[in-house]
């Protein structure tokens, strides 16, 4: 079974910005109940109530490592981000791109 995990980089979301708006478990919760989009660049995206979610790239020293048992994803929250980023996790979201299924 594959387990939800929602990775919270400090170069991605600064803990000051999340905390304004939502904690990290509010995040998680989210993530958990997060809509399946299109990949962008291979990275598989979500889309959830308070934020887009990316697949992490996760590394076992300097080869990427295969998450087989974990997703492992980075909160990207539209009040933080360039529009352009933005419009790019809409686009993958669009109703006729997203897969319509939850994650669990």
């Amino acid at each position: 079974m594959f387990t939800a995990v929602l990775l919270i980089a400090s170069l991605a979301v600064p803990s000051n910005l999340v905390s304004a708006n939502a904690t990290v478990d509010d995040l998680q919760s989210d993530f958990e109940t997060a809509v399946a989009c299109r990949q962008i660049d291979g990275r598989n995206v979500w889309k959830g109530e308070l934020a887009y979610y990316i697949q992490s790239y996760v590394y076992e020293g300097d080869v990427a490592a295969s998450a087989d048992r974990a997703v492992v994803a980075d909160a990207v929250l539209p009040e933080d981000n360039e529009p352009e980023t933005v419009k790019a996790f809409e686009e993958a979201c669009s109703l006729a791109g997203s897969t319509g299924q939850a994650r669990r």
